[in-house]
């Protein structure tokens, strides 16, 4: 089975659709810039990574030469935090200069200084349990290294701080052998989170892009939704064009159906109901009439003598008599009265009373006829049937009861009214 679907209103279909695309163009541009920050952000965790990486790679480097020394200097003084009852913690060589013992820590603890002073990306390394106050920890490395002491191997998040925003992405720092000739007072063994290294990254460094393909990303999409939009309006014009169309024809089809139905059931001489639209409509008020038991009533009238207007006068003067009754006997109806042009020179009419208004109403008629001014010039009456349905009754029967009824009048002298029961 087929579908069609039946455009009434192209202005709301294409509005509809012009929201829908609208719609679509706006999610694809939040998806694209949804997914060009993650992006942003799974660079910038990359590069903290890469840090960190590269620290531990440092450290590994001193841990395996199992430190290194290097001149004392203002900016490279002796390692405070190491005891000086380390052996050879400061060494002099033969030719006079000092150095001092450089391991892991603080070899690491002037790298981030260095890296400070660029005021870029920044590392450093805390602790729940310091050596150092510089190593105290803040607020977000205390959940970091909670967080690493639970199992967590790295934990990183997106911050504000100052009105900026940063990456902070913290792994662990686990202790090493060589780390216990510090921190074996504070319970450490090899093995245990001693700490973690934080990197902080400032995503200003990859967000100023950001504006940039922002602004791709949106031109790409305007060009698109225009683009689109003007698709969707030469539809609508095409559309609009076809449903004028379409409906012109449906309503001169309507109009040709309304032709043919009215040709069908109306009398094309007098303009009221014809036989067969009568004998329909007889089937359903009588239906109707036996359902809601109220009363319903028939009159038959033929007009007198009419063949002898024919006869005399000629057609055209009969025709003019049979039109000139249908007018006068319209405008004494009710609209729920049916008035019909039962065949030549006989009408009939159903309507809503009891035998006694019918007659009354017949009466009327007859009297407006006998009195009534024709064009032709001559004195024309009419005689009537009238009849009640009765429940027994057949639709044959209440017919044909008010049809002998009006041929009795005329028997009985014509102008008259006969009713039957």
């Amino acid at each position: 089975m087929k579908f069609k679907m039946k455009i009434t209103q192209p202005g709301v279909y294409s509005f509809v659709l012009a929201c829908g695309w609208s719609l679509v163009v706006a999610l694809s541009l939040l998806v694209d810039m949804r997914g060009y920050k993650k992006e942003i952000l799974a660079i910038a965790t990359n590069v903290a990574r890469a840090y960190i990486d590269k620290d531990m790679l440092f450290r590994d480097w001193n841990t395996m030469h199992g430190g290194v020394y290097v001149p004392v200097t203002p900016e490279n003084p002796p390692n405070q935090d190491l005891p000086k009852s380390v052996p050879e913690r400061d060494i002099k060589t033969p030719t006079g200069r000092v150095l001092t013992f450089i391991n892991p820590a603080y070899m690491m603890r002037q790298v981030y200084e260095l890296a400070r002073k660029e005021k870029k990306i920044s590392e450093h390394v805390t602790s729940l349990k310091p050596l150092r106050p510089e190593n105290k920890p803040d607020t977000w490395d205390t959940r970091a290294l909670i967080a690493l002491e639970d199992g967590n191997q790295e934990v990183s998040e997106i911050v504000t701080e100052e009105g900026k925003r940063y990456l902070k992405l913290m792994r662990p720092l686990k202790v090493e052998k060589s780390c216990l000739l510090c921190h074996s007072q504070q319970g450490y063994k090899e093995g245990d989170i001693g700490g973690g290294i934080t990197v902080t990254f400032p995503m200003e460094l990859l967000e100023v892009s950001i504006w940039d393909e922002e602004q791709l990303l949106m031109s790409g999409h305007a060009f698109m939704w225009l683009l689109g939009l003007t698709g969707l309006y030469a539809g609508y014009r095409g559309l609009r064009q076809r449903t004028i169309e379409r409906d012109k024809a449906e309503a001169e089809l309507k109009q040709a159906n309304a032709a043919l139905e009215n040709l069908a059931t109306t009398d094309f001489l007098t303009g009221i109901y014809n036989r067969r639209k009568f004998e329909e409509l007889l089937h359903t008020e009588v239906a109707e009439a036996k359902r809601l038991d109220i009363p319903l009533s028939l009159i038959f009238f033929d007009i007198d003598h009419f063949k002898k207007i024919n006869d005399t006068l000629g057609h055209e003067c009969g025709d003019t008599v049979l039109r000139e009754i249908g007018l006068e006997v319209s405008k004494r109806l009710r609209e729920i009265d049916i008035f019909a042009r039962y065949g030549g020179e006989e009408f009939v009419i159903l309507t809503y009373n009891d035998c006694r208004s019918a007659r009354k109403l017949a009466e009327k008629i007859r009297t407006a006829i006998e009195h009534h001014s024709f064009a032709i010039g001559e004195k024309v009456t009419c005689s009537f049937g009238v009849t009640q349905f009765c429940h027994p009754d057949t639709i044959d029967e209440f017919v044909n009861r008010a049809d002998f009824a009006m041929y009795e009048a005329k028997k009985s002298g014509r102008n008259l009214i006969v009713e039957r029961s």
